[in-house]
């Protein structure tokens, strides 16, 4: 491998060491040998939807060689195994004796939902603020912590900007990458996807009026990202997996970036030269990005996600009432043969990622509509990288053109984290794209830093 520095160093090296033709040789022949290094921040759906088709396009349209390093601060990237009721603790347990517990964001999806095209940003200063008769207002804020977080200060300034002064948000482009998503995942010509076996259940979804959305469906992205990375090793060493260890810093000199510094279990820092560099690392984008003045206006908000079991037996994503989420139904039944549901819901601005008993139970009572004899079986709560105009970010930096970001999927990333890094890929290799990248573009919050 040769990375961007040494290659330039070489090169130079080369061109000064003979006559015209020698030179020219020289430098056609590093440029056909050399392997490309592509660091990828983040082992959630983003970072391996994105390593998976920039090493299956280098193999199918580029001539040349690319090795992907993916590193992921978890130490679990390498499992991926979903919490299950055999070793989380009861919900009940949890209130009692406040033994909260959060998940990483890539195990909480289940409802994969094309038709969620509507963006948060749409509902009333009113509606998000909380000044409405709905005790569980689908969207809030906790004023006390975030008025001293300068990260909202940022998200605020980009997200009040954009729905005020700069038109209503785009609902097509939200439905141009779900549908694309689910594109990928439906790809009959894509063997590797075929072969990932992440519990693909339901037939549609529900909605409250009895309709029927049938491009949506469920499956489970702990199984999936599993499945994916299980994939990714059949590349050899063109695929390398960093996990327990948590990036630091994207490394950059004059207009380019250069590589990443990371810091492992022992508190070493380890920098890694890459030609290109790629931040999925969802909530933690900002943060990583904000030291090299790159805006990236994601903030965390908070989701729940309530596992359930019912003896009622739905092959449908149900709609819950109030705007607040999905039951999902899963592909498994529990010991005693009842279907296992996943409620998801909410989008709730608050540093703490504990579950809101409250917010539980007010998914919970509104899943009973559907399923009245519902029995809880666990909760829990992550952080979600909502960007201010709830659209992903997707493709090139301004400041440094060969960083790229992949990030602010909010809600949806199960719903475009696939179609997301397919996207990117074509952007990464210089090919071309099979949808419009111009509404994900991060140059759109650029302004901000001019």
């Amino acid at each position: 491998m040769m990375s961007f520095l040494s290659r330039h160093a070489v090169v130079r090296g080369a061109i000064g060491s003979g006559g015209r033709s020698e030179r020219v040789r020289k430098h056609s022949v590093l440029l056909k040998d050399a392997v490309e290094h592509i660091i990828i921040i983040g082992g959630g759906i983003a970072g391996l939807s994105t390593a998976r088709y920039v090493l299956q396009n280098t193999q199918l349209h580029s001539k040349r060689s690319v090795k992907v390093t993916l590193i992921d601060k978890n130490e679990d990237t390498s499992t991926n195994n979903p919490p299950s009721p055999s070793n989380t603790t009861p919900y009940e347990q949890q209130v009692c004796e406040q033994l909260h517990f959060s998940i990483p964001s890539r195990r909480n999806g289940n409802v994969l939902c094309p038709s969620l095209t509507t963006p948060w940003t749409t509902r009333s200063f009113r509606e998000m603020f909380g000044f409405t008769a709905s005790a569980s207002p689908p969207v809030s804020f906790h004023w006390q912590s975030m008025m001293l977080d300068k990260n909202m200060w940022s998200f605020g300034t980009h997200f009040l900007l954009q729905k005020l002064l700069l038109g209503r948000p785009e609902h097509q482009s939200n439905k141009t990458i779900l549908e694309y998503n689910m594109t990928c995942l439906d790809d009959a010509s894509d063997d590797l996807v075929q072969s990932i076996d992440y519990g693909r259940w339901a037939l549609g979804t529900k909605q409250l009026d009895g309709s029927i959305k049938d491009m949506d469906s469920s499956g489970d992205i702990g199984l999936f990202c599993r499945g994916l990375l299980n994939k990714l090793r059949s590349y050899g060493d063109r695929f390398v997996l960093i996990s327990g260890e948590e990036a630091t810093k994207v490394e950059v000199r004059g207009t380019m970036s250069q590589g990443v510094s990371s810091m492992d279990r022992n508190g070493n820092i380890i920098t890694r030269e890459a030609d290109k560099v790629v931040v999925a690392s969802g909530v933690n984008s900002s943060s990583l990005l904000a030291s090299i003045d790159v805006p990236c206006p994601v903030y965390p908000a908070k989701g729940h996600l309530v596992t359930v079991a019912s003896k009622i037996d739905c092959r449908y994503n149900l709609t819950l009432e109030g705007g607040i989420g999905f039951a999902a139904p899963m592909a498994n039944v529990d010991s005693d043969g009842r279907r296992l549901y996943r409620l998801s819901g909410f989008v709730d601005f608050a540093p703490s990622v504990n579950p809101d008993h409250k917010r539980v139970e007010a998914q919970l009572n509104a899943a009973r509509n559907h399923l009245p004899d519902l029995e809880m079986i666990d909760a829990s709560a992550c952080h979600r990288p909502i960007s201010a105009d709830d659209r992903p970010l997707i493709g090139p930096s301004v400041k440094y053109p060969n960083l790229y970001l992949c990030t602010g999927f909010g809600s949806r990333g199960w719903s475009i984290g696939l179609g997301s890094g397919k996207l990117l890929s074509s952007l990464l290799l210089g090919l071309p794209c099979e949808i419009d990248p111009a509404p994900y573009l991060p140059s759109r919050f650029h302004w901000s830093h001019d």
